[in-house]
């Protein structure tokens, strides 16, 4: 008879781990997640940033590539139909460009590429120039299109928002500086970094300027202590809103 160790009482611990092992192990794991997964969130956040910069970035292309087709002339601020979006839509063509990533509605499902613009998904608004209309006391009758305005009246296009970043759930596609309780309701200023909480005022949004570049700006500082949405030199002053923070 073999005096040596039967098969099923050999030392465990030869072959695999013991239980206490297991629990150090996970143990370990459990620490690195927890210690890897904040950067890997911050890391898909900046990651989300940069492609909603470069989205504006196209659409500002698309702006200045009809602006110099149409004799210098900025789109008109449709209050109706055929809206900014439809009416820059020939020089950026994919409508996922409207939107912003970490937009929570980024990923609704898309219209087609042939639809109607305007009912496309989206997360910006463009300047509606209005502080230059009631300058010049333009009116119109409801519903028609404000005549459009040449680039050159822009005083301070390193200054001068033409693109900006709306709330979610927000239809508007203009800022509108003769009824500001309306459009700061819809401006989105906090989307990116800060708290996740719904009335986040520590984070910032992105701005694409009329000089072409795009800027991250913080809380509030689109407009004060200058509205930048203002083109004119008396509508940075005499439309801006300082507001403290929530």
């Amino acid at each position: 008879m073999d005096g040596g160790q039967p098969p099923l009482r050999r030392n465990l611990t030869a072959n695999g781990f013991t239980l206490v092992e297991m629990l150090v192990v996970m143990g370990i794991i459990a620490l690195l997640a927890a210690l890897l997964l904040p950067a890997l969130g911050r890391g898909k956040s900046a990651a989300q940033r940069i492609q909603c910069v470069n989205h504006l970035r196209q659409l500002f292309i698309a702006f200045e590539l009809r602006v110099s087709e149409h004799d210098g002339l900025m789109p008109s601020p449709n209050s109706s139909t055929n809206r900014w979006p439809t009416q820059l839509y020939q020089y950026y063509s994919n409508l996922r460009i409207l939107r912003c990533p970490r937009d929570s509605r980024a990923n609704d499902p898309a219209t087609a590429t042939n639809s109607v613009p305007d009912l496309a998904p989206r997360s910006f608004l463009m300047n509606g120039f209005q502080d230059y209309y009631i300058q010049q006391g333009v009116t119109v009758p409801k519903g028609q299109p404000w005549p459009e305005v040449g680039e050159s009246v822009i005083r301070h296009p390193t200054a001068t928002i033409i693109f900006g970043e709306k709330k979610s759930e927000s239809a508007l596609f203009y800022v509108v500086l003769d009824s500001m309780a309306a459009y700061l309701q819809d401006l989105e200023e906090s989307r990116h970094g800060g708290t996740e909480r719904a009335s986040n005022t520590s984070g910032s949004s992105n701005y694409a300027f009329a000089d072409g570049h795009v800027s991250a700006l913080r809380y509030g500082k689109s407009l004060c202590p200058e509205n930048l949405w203002a083109i004119t030199e008396e509508g940075g002053t005499k439309y801006a809103i300082c507001r403290p923070a929530n």
